[in-house]
């Protein structure tokens, strides 16, 4: 009798049309039944009817972010972003209380560059809905991406207040600790109730790793990013991070190693190729170091990289400078000594 149910429901959400509004309570267990619906139907390839299943989801249950995930795929899918935003746009505009579509909207703004549109998506996604913990969670990473920290922590706040197991609200929290106010301990902590919820994240392992190494401790630093890469062997950042912990640990060749990998996955990523740039020097690699930097200073226009190659044209040139120095001092002596006047005797000339 329940399955013929979800089956009614389910036909009610298509018939309902755009705004795939329902006339449901809030009973217990009904958001899992929905879910699953979902993610049954998102199988065998019925996208339509697994968005309405999952719309309906989250409509009782707010706070339900595998549902979020699930629905952004399901959308994802065959879709255009400009037909996606042009569809989710048209059902928030006919349905005032459709929070999930400003969510969604807000998603794929910030993935444009639309800073403003975003955020004022997202804003109106959590004042219909105060719930919806996902709104808040992107809201906190939106506005600490834009600098907005009191903001984005507000944000992590009232997401973690609705769910304190929120893996990303919890990851996004930890890149305020390290980077708003460099409290590594704090952000590793963050990392590790992140881990909790989701201990196979190689994101959320490559930044915990990332944080040690800013601490000073690379050992635990290079054990942590090692589980990650094996993970995700093909993220570029990851790659340079342990590149950047060898480089540290005095293991030159591993870090040229990690840092030609991660340019092999993302060739014009100027922290890799400045780390290659570093690795080299240490190596006593100079001419090799030389083009590193210089296509580091060319391919991200940053006056840095022009520093670095000065200095390291300097330091080959160091003996040409102290002998031109000493030379120019022994001169300088030698033409003092030569103006230095005779001194004249002070005895008077004896007649004869």
């Amino acid at each position: 009798m329940r399955r013929w149910m979800l089956v009614f429901l389910a036909a009610s959400m298509l018939a309902n049309g755009a705004s795939g509004a329902l006339a449901l309570t809030d009973r217990s267990g009904e958001p899992d039944k929905l879910y699953r619906l979902g993610v049954k139907l998102q199988r065998e390839g019925r996208m339509a009817e697994a968005i309405e299943a999952f719309r309906a989801c989250l409509r009782l249950d707010p706070t339900r972010t595998q549902a979020y995930a699930r629905l952004k795929e399901a959308y994802g899918h065959g879709r255009l972003v400009d037909q996606l935003l042009a569809e989710l746009r048209k059902r928030a505009d006919q349905d005032s209380t459709d929070f999930v579509s400003w969510n969604l909207l807000g998603v794929l703004y910030a993935k444009q560059g639309r800073w403003s549109d975003a955020m004022t998506a997202l804003e109106r996604a959590v004042q219909r809905e105060p719930r919806d913990v996902d709104a808040w969670t992107t809201l906190g990473w939106l506005s600490s991406e834009l600098k907005q920290v009191d903001k984005a922590r507000e944000a992590f706040r009232r997401a973690l207040a609705l769910d304190h197991g929120y893996g990303r609200a919890h990851a996004g929290m930890a890149g305020l600790y390290a980077e708003e106010g460099g409290d590594f301990e704090g952000a590793i902590q963050e990392y590790a109730l992140a881990l909790t919820a989701e201990p196979d994240n190689p994101a959320y392992l490559y930044d915990m790793g990332w944080a040690y190494y800013r601490k000073g401790m690379t050992d635990r630093a290079l054990e942590i990013l090692t589980r990650a890469s094996v993970l995700s062997p093909d993220d570029a950042a990851g790659r340079a991070k342990i590149g950047w912990v060898r480089l540290r640990r005095i293991e030159y060749r591993a870090a040229i190693g990690e840092f030609q990998q991660a340019l092999r996955l993302q060739p014009s990523y100027a922290f890799a190729r400045f780390g290659l740039a570093r690795a080299l020097q240490a190596e006593r690699r100079s001419d090799e170091a030389a083009v590193e930097y210089k296509r580091a200073w060319r391919e991200s226009n940053n006056d840095i990289y022009l520093i670095y190659l000065l200095g390291l044209y300097l330091q080959r040139s160091l003996w040409i400078i102290l002998l031109v120095v000493v030379s120019g001092m022994i001169l300088t002596l030698v033409w003092l000594l030569r103006r230095r006047p005779i001194p004249q005797s002070s005895e008077p000339a004896r007649g004869k």
